[in-house]
């Protein structure tokens, strides 16, 4: 006779309580792959091709780190770590979409801000052809109101001849000009 006997009671019942619990995981399951299908659904053609990155390791870089990924874990967080390596494939993906997003992000704000400076340039530029009375209450040389502009008075003229005006002059010969004579 075998020495590890099981009443027969207890077997039925484990069995019962199995099959149950399992029942119950049957919904979170079934929901868990239509979301699967869902998200399927909406990546787009790289992603169904190459759903993750190239690894930026070296192949001997990558070789130690799975060597080092087999080896049984002996701290207590690296075991804990273990029960979560099939989550890798999601963290990978996740990380991918979060740079890509903190990507788009910032080439927003640079889209907004290159969008704000053409929006001040066109209102300046619409402020100059056009005759309001907010462009009238600011200065503004080309507009001339009864005879008399808003600008403020023209400042002294600076002689040429003064050394704060003086630039120091450079002789340019054109290329085309000068092989055209060399040849």
């Amino acid at each position: 006779l075998s020495r590890h006997y099981v009443a027969p009671n207890f077997s039925h019942s484990l069995h019962l309580k199995t099959k149950s619990y399992l029942a119950s995981l049957s919904p979170q399951a079934e929901l868990i792959l239509r979301l699967a299908e869902m998200c399927r659904r909406l990546e787009s053609e790289e992603e169904k091709v190459l759903p993750f990155y190239a690894s930026s390791l070296s192949w001997d870089e990558q070789k130690v780190a799975d060597k080092v990924a087999m080896e049984k874990p002996v701290e207590p967080l690296a075991e804990m770590m273990q029960d979560y390596v099939g989550l890798e494939r999601f963290w990978k993906r996740y990380n991918k979409v979060r740079l890509e997003q903190l990507s788009l992000e910032r080439t927003k704000e640079a889209l907004l801000q290159d969008n704000l400076k053409l929006r001040r340039l066109l209102k300046q530029y619409l402020d100059g052809i056009s005759v309001n009375e907010e462009v009238l209450s600011q200065i503004n040389p080309l507009v001339i109101v009864n005879q008399q502009t808003v600008a403020p008075s023209r400042p002294q003229p600076v002689p040429v001849g003064e050394a704060q005006v003086k630039r120091p002059v450079y002789n340019v010969i054109e290329a085309a000009h000068e092989v055209s004579h060399i040849l």
